[in-house]
Parts: C-alpha cells; structure tokens; sequence
C-alpha cells in the first residue's frame, strides 16, 4: 500500500475510534478525502498527508493569503507514520493555505524572487516544526 493510502487509512480509524459517524472516503479526480459527522453535530471534509520521513510533500498551488477561519470545517490530518505511535496533526484549511503562502514568500525573497532550480516547480515541502502545535488537535473537528 502507497505511504498516502496508508495515511488515509489510519486517519480514517483514528476518527472512527473517536467516534466519528457517517465517516466516508471519497475521490474526485485525483484528490481523496474523508468525510464525517463528528460528536459535536458539524460535518468535516478531511484531506490527508502522509509521511515515512522527512517532510510532508505538496503543492504551492493550495497557497493563498488569508486569515485563520476559527469555524472551518475543512482541515488537513497530517500523519507521521514513520513514528509509532503514528502521530497526528489536525490544521485547518485556512492555516494550511496561508501558511504554504507565507512559507512560499519566505523561499522566494531569499531566492531573489525566484524558484532555485525551476521556477515553474509548484513543489513544497512542509516540516514538522511548521505544524508542531496542532498535534493531536482533534478538538478543532468537534471530538
């Protein structure tokens, strides 16, 4: 099984014993997701990000510049699943987005403005350290 399916897999059973209901994976495109209804009554839509080692992968294409929404419902479920216990960080959207942008900014002013490499790459890699305070925030989706 692929690192990300794997993920998925985990993050799904960790809401379940949680007590998550209607817990469903869904697919549009290439994109997976889970969707549930947690104890406190709201329904989240999940998307998952997995990990062996070194930093998580994704896509400088879901940066955007904007503030932390305290009532979204739309987070991302980090997994480490290198580590055992797997560890988790749960982060909402908004912070997830504003952050790739402001990390991206970051990269590109000490690049002049520029990609090192390849500036049509839309690579990026998230560290631990950038997500270190959402650990095992599930009480962010309603648990």
């Amino acid at each position: 099984m692929k690192t990300a399916e794997s993920g998925q897999v985990k993050v799904f059973q960790k809401l379940v014993s949680l007590g998550a209901k209607n817990v469903q994976n869904h697919k549009e495109g290439n994109r997976s997701f889970i969707t549930f209804d947690a104890p406190d009554g709201r329904h989240y839509k999940v998307t998952t990000r997995a990990k062996t080692a070194g930093t998580w992968q994704t896509s400088t294409n879901y940066a955007a510049s904007c503030p932390l929404n305290e009532n979204d419902n739309e987070f991302w479920v980090f997994i480490d699943l290198g580590r055992e216990p797997s560890a988790f960080y749960v982060v909402p959207i908004s912070w997830v987005k504003n952050d790739i942008f402001n990390a991206h900014q970051d990269y590109l002013r000490k690049h002049n403005g520029h990609r090192a490499l390849n500036d049509q790459s839309t690579h990026h890699a998230i560290p631990v350290k950038r997500i270190t305070a959402w650990k095992d925030a599930w009480a962010k989706m309603g648990f």
